[in-house]
């Protein structure tokens, strides 16, 4: 449980209440997931505080594996278990250097004309 697991291993710790599990899971380097099991739905309190309560890469509700398999949805972790995102859009904004521009039309009046060019005898 102090490293990554790759293999046909689950380990199952249990906890008294669903608060247990969150401080488990937050005193711990953020996951690259936390999958939750149970009813899928906003009413469902202990999802809610579990996906509200928690830092990970990816939150998945009865699922373990469909957020890597699916290419459109963005794949990666966040502290330890990694920076960034692969696959689809979010992958290719990774991979990407956008530039951010600003176009602003200067003011045309008096104060202003002093500072943006043109520059003539008038100003």
């Amino acid at each position: 449980m102090k490293e990554e697991i790759f293999g046909p291993i689950l380990p199952v710790i249990t906890f008294k209440n669903i608060g247990e599990a969150i401080d488990f899971i937050n005193k711990i380097d953020k996951p690259l997931a936390v999958y939750y099991f149970g009813k899928n739905s906003c009413g469902n309190a202990n999802m809610m505080r579990v996906k509200e309560e928690t830092t990970s890469g990816a939150f998945l509700v009865n699922d373990a594996v469909i957020h890597f398999i699916n290419a459109a949805t963005p794949f990666g972790g966040v502290g330890g278990s990694g920076y960034g995102r692969c696959h689809g859009k979010e992958g290719f904004l990774q991979c990407s250097n956008t530039k951010s521009v600003m176009m602003k039309t200067p003011l045309n009046f008096w104060p202003f004309t002093v500072v943006h060019p043109p520059f003539t005898p008038a100003n």
